[in-house]
């Protein structure tokens, strides 16, 4: 049995140092091709996703530097891993060149938390660490969407690499926060269609059920009021007559306040 473990330990070490020295041979000979770039979405499947690996191949190879019929000695890793990264859609992405001296790119696509309607009309994603992303021509995403008296973005954060964007606005910012609360809880997210920015900054959130207009204040004690949400609604299912009233109001600590019509 030792015998038997030993040989497989062998043969491993073996197939490994084969492996290790080819790939040493091809980055010590530079001359190799490089004829395809690869891609690998390790989470290409997913409930948001936005982008596929033909539409980042053509991305990179139509806008970026050349890869594919370049030799390796030409092709600078941490360069196409720069280049990669430069798309709002992705994250955590890794370069490397495999034994037959082809690019392969490992990425992340990054998650889409809210959908944003601003007051001048425009319309994109805001994806994790509050990454602005476009919306896509080919993937449609069923999210909450935020609207109301948020300002206009510039223009940079449409055209520039979103490596070199100013901080977003702080609107912007208290948004994604509470978009991803509601988002990481499968009760919430179910019952809240929209977040309603009011002339004076604070939120409403709107239902797809029940009463229509959730007066939520600003984000201070987020968690607090979501939780008082929730029960009120899961308690008062089977309790309260929705149609007669307008509003609820969570700005005041321990209580739901209701509005009649």
């Amino acid at each position: 049995m030792i015998k038997r473990i030993l040989n497989i330990a062998l043969w491993i070490i073996a197939v490994s140092a084969v492996a290790a020295f080819a790939i040493y041979a091809l980055y010590q000979n530079g001359e190799t091709t490089c004829n395809e770039l690869k891609i690998e979405l390790e989470d290409e499947n997913n409930d948001f996703q936005l982008t596929s690996v033909e539409e980042l191949r053509t991305e990179l190879l139509q806008n970026y530097l050349p890869i594919e019929g370049q030799k390796i000695k030409n092709l600078n890793l941490k360069e196409i891993e720069k280049n990669a990264s430069q798309i709002s859609y992705l994250q955590n992405q890794d370069a490397y060149f495999d034994i037959n001296g082809d690019v392969f790119i490992i990425a992340n696509q990054r998650k889409a938390v809210v959908r944003v309607y601003n007051r001048v009309k425009q319309h994109f994603y805001l994806g994790t660490d509050t990454v602005v992303m476009p919306l896509s021509p080919q993937h449609s995403l069923r999210l909450l969407l935020a609207s109301g008296a948020l300002p206009r973005l510039s223009n940079v954060y449409f055209t520039q690499s979103k490596n070199d964007l100013p901080d977003l606005p702080d609107i912007y910012k208290k948004i994604y926060i509470l978009a991803a609360k509601i988002q990481k809880d499968e009760f919430l997210n179910a019952l809240i269609d929209q977040i309603y920015v009011k002339q004076n900054m604070e939120f409403e959130l709107i239902p797809k059920v029940g009463i229509g207009i959730v007066e939520f204040g600003n984000i201070e004690n987020a968690d607090d009021k979501l939780k008082r949400l929730k029960i009120f609604y899961i308690e008062g299912k089977e309790k309260i007559n929705w149609n007669i009233y307008k509003s609820i109001n969570l700005k005041y600590k321990n209580q739901v306040v209701c509005t009649k019509k």
